[in-house]
């Protein structure tokens, strides 16, 4: 019996696992949209690898024609495709799920909506259009074989009511080689086949008939092949109960495409895994994370990879960037965290919160902060460098917290005490061992400013502030003296000038 076009693509949908409708005309393919959903997702497999994704809004027809955006006029044969729905989901729902899961959170928040199972098919293109796929194959004698139980097989044309069933209700050995399917001839040449199953349509049914108690009653099939016009060359296990597909092998998949070896280590590409999952492959092996709409989030795809250049972490739906990269050849603990959360750069066992660490060679800088250089060697792109002497260079102002409300234990400073200790303390020129004769400085050393002075934790190393609380203490006790010595100098002027006004009234000649 010829079936209907719409028929055998709502068959084939249904054992490739979709739960959904679809027309096709030689011009337009569609689904049908399933209630209470959101956007959706086409993505499209064709010949020689030929891959696209069609996002449509919400309320958008799923729809495609044969000639799809990004991709142009389909190819002649056989396209996977494969459809995901978002659910709906509201405003209140997706910003408290989106504290969660930036805590960390992958179970779903309490009333978010069902996912919406992906699903996927086959369609054909021939010279451009949307191909029917009901073309219906015969056998190697020239009959058709029903997918209907229970008809009888017809043999050249004709039926032959003839052939009964036969029922062996005991043991069946046969010792030798069976072959089973309309097409198996006398003297089958076997050769090490023990079972062959030859005809058009290859499959082996496992009916399940427990009927009690909680025994398990699922149904599973092994298929070989589509049955419809222009569909998959595979090796399938079929779930007959829910209609999906869990394990696939397509043909001509390349050798050791999926090896197991006897210590259960996992081989992709490889026959020799070294260790549980080993993949190998010419050019950048690599494992992706695809989230797609159908439990309600954002798509988002990642990829994990590594090659000769690098091992990359990619953001795929974000323009393909690489925000995390590592270099063959990266040193032990270029990166090491403790188990407390202390980072370690060029070592383990960080003590602090971020440490870094390089050898006594090491001729860089430990940390610099810039801009992209623009060429002008009078610009400086330089925002903050610290070489490996410990000099600091910053492209601005130092700002420190100085707040009355970020200090206490307030002590009032004599200034004419520390002016007296500032004549006594030693002022150097110098430069760092660390750096050469000619980067040289002024100041004091941190000894004699802590023994001097007492401000600070260490006689190693004395605080820029101390150092201007210092002066600063100086100079106020410094313009008081100032003050005192103008007050004296003014006082002592006004008596001079009463001084000589009197010596001059005293050397008048008498009237």
């Amino acid at each position: 019996m010829r079936q209907s076009p719409l028929f055998l693509i709502l068959a084939a949908a249904l054992t490739l696992g979709a739960d959904v409708s679809a027309q096709s005309s030689s011009d337009t393919y569609v689904w049908e949209r399933p209630a209470s959903t959101a956007s959706a997702t086409l993505v499209l497999t064709g010949p020689n690898g030929q891959r696209a994704s069609v996002d449509f809004a919400a309320g958008q027809a799923v729809k495609i024609n044969a000639s799809v955006p990004g991709l142009g006029n389909l190819a002649n044969g056989t396209w996977k495709w494969s459809l995901v729905f978002a659910p709906q989901v509201t405003g209140a729902q997706r910003q408290a799920a989106s504290q969660q899961r930036q805590d960390g959170a992958t179970e779903l928040p309490a009333g978010w909506p069902v996912a919406v199972s992906s699903r996927s098919g086959l369609f054909l293109i021939q010279n451009g259009r949307f191909a029917p796929m009901d073309l219906q194959e015969v056998n190697s004698n020239g009959s058709a074989k029903s997918a209907a139980a229970g008809t009888v097989p017809e043999r050249g044309g004709k039926r032959e009511l003839g052939l009964k069933d036969q029922v062996i209700a005991d043991d069946l050995i046969v010792q030798g080689s069976a072959c089973v399917g309309l097409d198996c001839i006398n003297n089958e040449n076997f050769g090490f086949d023990t079972l062959r199953l030859k005809e058009n349509n290859t499959r082996i049914n496992f009916e399940d008939t427990s009927t009690t108690g909680s025994f398990p009653t699922n149904d599973w099939e092994i298929t070989a092949n589509d049955s419809a016009n222009g569909g998959l060359n595979y090796l399938a296990f079929l779930d007959r109960q829910t209609g999906f597909r869990p394990f696939t092998v397509e043909a001509a998949a390349r050798a050791n495409a999926l090896y197991v070896d006897s210590t259960g280590r996992i081989g992709v590409g490889t026959d020799a895994p070294v260790l549980d999952v080993h993949i190998n492959t010419g050019n950048t092996p690599s494992v992706r994370l695809d989230q797609d709409a159908s439990a309600g989030f954002s798509a988002q795809v990642w990829d994990v990879a590594g090659n000769e250049a690098n091992f990359f972490v990619r953001d795929a739906t974000n323009g393909s960037r690489l925000p995390f990269r590592i270099r063959p050849g990266a040193p032990t603990s270029s990166i090491d965290i403790t188990a407390n959360g202390e980072v370690g750069i060029g070592m383990a066992g960080a003590s602090a919160a971020l440490q870094v660490r390089r050898n006594s060679a090491f001729a860089g800088s430990f940390l610099r902060i810039d801009l992209p250089d623009d060429s002008n060697p009078a610009t400086e792109e330089r925002r903050l460098e610290l070489d490996n002497s410990g000099n600091l260079f910053v492209g601005g102002t130092i700002t420190q917290l100085s707040s009355r409300y970020s200090k206490e234990n307030f002590v009032a400073v004599a200034g004419t005490e520390l002016l007296s200790r500032l004549r006594q303390l030693p002022i150097f020129s110098w430069n760092y061992i660390k750096t050469s004769d000619g980067d040289r400085h002024i100041g004091p050393v941190a000894e004699d400013f802590y023994r001097t002075f007492g401000f600070g934790t260490s006689e190693r190393s004395l605080a820029p502030a101390d150092m201007a609380g210092v002066a600063l203490a100086a100079s106020q006790a410094l313009s008081a003296e100032i003050d005192k010595r103008d007050q004296r100098i003014a006082e002592l002027e006004a008596r001079l000038e009463r001084l000589e006004a009197a010596l001059l009234r005293s050397d008048a000649p008498a009237n």
